[in-house]
C-alpha cells in the first residue's frame, strides 16, 4: 500500500480540524484565550503554541529547514490573530510536506536529536502519524477548554472530515 494518500488525506483532515477549532477560539475574549484553567499549557493560548511547536521541530527535522523553536512550552505567538494565521502556514506546510514525500521516503529512517540531545531514529511515516496524533490530542484539550467557557466546541471527529471535507 502507497502510504502517501493515506498521509495526504491525514494532512487535509488535520487542517479541516484546526480551522474548526480556531473559528470557534476566536469567540473568546483576549482575557479568556490566556486563562490559566490547569490543562497541560495552562491555557488555550499555550495550549494551541505547542502545538505549532511541535509541528515546527518536526517539520524542520524532516526538511532539515525552518523554524526551531527552542522549547516546547514556547509561546511563539502571544495573541490570537498571530497564532492562528501561523497554525495555517503550518497546515499548509504539512499539506506540502505529505505531497512531496516520495513513496519510498515513508520507510527511511530519519536520525534526529530530541530537544534534550538525545539522538534517535524513527521511520518518517511514524513521525508524521504522531505529528498527527499529537495535533488530534491536544486539539482534545483545547477543544475542552472551549467548553468549558461555555462555547459550542465544533465536532472535529476524522469521520466527519470524511463524510463531509469541505
Amino acid at each position: 500500500m502507497d502510504p502517501k494518500p493515506h498521509f495526504e488525506t491525514l494532512a487535509r483532515y488535520n487542517r479541516w480540524a484546526n480551522r474548526r477549532l480556531y473559528e470557534t477560539a476566536a469567540q473568546l475574549s483576549d482575557a479568556q484565550f490566556r486563562e490559566n484553567r490547569g490543562a497541560f499549557f495552562g491555557s488555550l493560548r499555550g495550549t494551541l503554541n505547542h502545538i505549532l511547536v511541535a509541528d515546527r521541530v518536526w517539520l524542520e527535522r524532516i526538511e532539515g529547514d525552518g523554524p526551531k523553536p527552542s522549547s516546547l512550552d514556547e509561546i511563539l505567538y502571544d495573541d490570537f490573530a498571530g497564532l492562528r494565521a501561523a497554525r495555517e502556514v503550518e497546515d499548509d506546510r504539512l499539506l506540502r510536506v505529505a505531497a512531496a514525500t516520495a513513496a519510498d521516503r515513508f520507510d527511511s529512517i530519519l536520525s534526529y536529536r530530541s530537544m534534550a540531545g538525545t539522538s534517535h531514529e524513527l521511520p518518517v511515516a511514524q513521525i508524521l502519524t504522531h505529528i498527527f496524533n499529537h495535533q488530534t490530542h491536544h486539539r482534545g484539550q483545547a477543544h475542552t477548554l472551549l467548553s468549558q467557557f461555555g462555547l459550542d466546541a465544533p465536532s472535529i471527529d476524522f469521520v466527519y472530515f470524511l463524510l463531509n471535507p469541505q
